[in-house]
């Protein structure tokens, strides 16, 4: 099932920046997890992003790629028709 995406909203903090996006017309979203990791061996952080799919408000999973969340989110959707 293909579903379609709205972006909803958007955090940004001193620990990173989080983009929410919707399903429309479905309970699923997909965080866009953005987090600033220290270095091992020195000052300053590279940043790490991980999307979050969840399913009226509860974390399912974890990927590592936006196309791999909204793959799994379709999927989901197939199952549950």
């Amino acid at each position: 099932m293909k579903l379609i995406w709205k972006k909803v909203g958007r955090w940004v903090s001193k620990e990173g920046t989080t983009i929410v996006y919707q399903a429309v017309g479905t309970g699923i979203q997909i965080e866009s997890r953005k987090r600033h990791i220290p270095h091992a061996n020195r000052s300053g952080t590279w940043d790490h992003t991980s999307y979050w799919v969840l399913n009226n408000c509860e974390q399912l999973v974890e990927k590592q790629s936006l196309r791999d969340a909204k793959e799994y989110a379709e999927k989901l959707m197939e199952e549950e028709v």
